[in-house]
């Protein structure tokens, strides 16, 4: 599988609960279409095995904004709700 190099567009810093958490949106060099998000904490909420990894990829900077946004307040509704940050994740 090639590599794929990514720029990254913006960066987010907010703390949840006491987490420090970082968010990244990127898009690959050299496409202007394709962009992405990532975050240095996942979350379980209170009915799921897994962590709720983002993993989606958008055709336009504001809509990856937006989802990424909306993914930072279900983490911090998830922890009011007692839910927790999953152990051991990073970029």
């Amino acid at each position: 599988m090639a590599a794929i190099i990514y720029t990254v567009i913006k960066e987010f810093f907010v703390e949840i609960h006491g987490y420090p958490v970082k968010a990244r949106i990127l898009s690959p060099l050299n496409d202007d279409k394709t962009f992405t998000f990532q975050v240095s904490s996942h979350f379980k909420n209170t009915s799921g095995r897994e962590a709720n990894v983002p993993a989606s990829t958008f055709t336009s900077y504001a809509n990856a904004e937006r989802h990424l946004l909306g993914y930072l307040e279900a983490f911090q509704n998830t922890l009011d709700l007692g839910g927790e940050v999953a152990p051991g994740n990073a970029f």
